[in-house]
């Protein structure tokens, strides 16, 4: 058997006292993951509360079997992950396999056709999944590597498991988290190389896309562009921003300089927290606390 190389590291641990594996079944277990990094969450689904996060970080991924090796080995070699039996597992996917459709429009069994007209996806290695989200007319239609659905149902419990798209979950915290307001409003996620742009009016979802960039030059332009499409002006329109963005980023100065009223978001509302929470940023980590909201 061939040796897979382990190619990540622990960034960050949090664990509440209150954790216990032995009330793994009122846990949700919440995975996000892309080439750079996975991350693991985990609620407490009487309290409502967040008692774990893990962030892993990777090097020398480049294709989805190798990725998927490296989830496994982070897995096996963990504490518990493996071993506990979840109340459910959900994994937020990252890609730009992405489309949506209204609800009165999609048929379940042509979802594989209404993406390949956005998006080219692999017929023999990637399986298509839809997800409808509640309170709109809108269907999700993403694909990811068989790798992933397999290597999860063969893991853990197939009937616990979910499958949904970053975006998905994204739109649905910021339907919870904004007011009905009769303007536009542009919200943004940061992720190394990756950038997910959402406009929302009057409790409605206006425009979504995710975008790949090389720099910051990159970056700026996507969401400059994105704001003038969509009627937004950067020097009186608010921008609100999570993820992995620092203060002393060459992307948050580029911020900075081109809009003028920029906001970091906070966590989630109508959920709690750890304490051990306290010592990180409120705007990361939204990705994997957004999971909550995507039933």
């Amino acid at each position: 058997m061939a040796t897979i190389t382990k190619n990540y590291r622990l960034l960050t641990q949090l664990i509440d006292e209150s954790f216990t594996v032995a009330n793994a079944d009122v846990y949700n277990l919440y995975l996000t993951l892309s080439k750079h990094s996975i991350r693991f969450g985990a609620e407490d689904t009487i309290r409502h509360k967040f008692v774990l996060l893990e962030d892993y970080a990777f090097t020398n991924i480049f294709n989805p079997l190798q990725l998927v090796q490296q989830l496994r080995e982070i897995i096996m070699e963990h504490a518990f992950l493996s071993t506990v039996k979840w109340h459910r597992v959900r994994v937020g996917i990252k890609n730009q396999k992405f489309t949506f459709l209204p609800g009165t429009l999609f048929e379940a069994g042509a979802a594989a056709d209404y993406l390949k007209l956005h998006t080219e996806i692999d017929e023999f290695h990637d399986r298509v999944f839809s997800y409808q989200h509640p309170g709109l007319d809108m269907v999700a239609i993403y694909a990811t590597d068989q790798y992933l659905p397999t290597f999860l149902q063969t893991t853990f419990q197939p009937e616990t498991v979910q499958i949904r798209h970053q975006t998905s979950a994204l739109i649905e915290t910021l339907l919870h988290l904004t007011e009905r307001i009769p303007t536009k409003r542009l919200y943004a996620y940061v992720e190394q190389n990756y950038l997910t742009l959402i406009v929302i009016k009057n409790g409605t979802l206006e425009f979504c896309n995710m975008f790949y960039y090389a720099s910051p030059e990159d970056f700026i332009y996507f969401l400059i562009f994105v704001m003038q499409e969509q009627e937004l002006n950067p020097d009186q329109d608010v921008v609100t921003v999570w993820g992995d963005l620092l203060h002393d980023s060459d992307l948050f100065d580029i911020l900075r300089k081109y809009v003028r009223h920029l906001q970091l978001g906070k966590k989630p509302t109508n959920l709690s927290y750890s304490y051990k929470f306290d010592e990180m940023f409120e705007h990361r980590y939204l990705e994997v606390f957004s999971l909550h909201f995507c039933e």
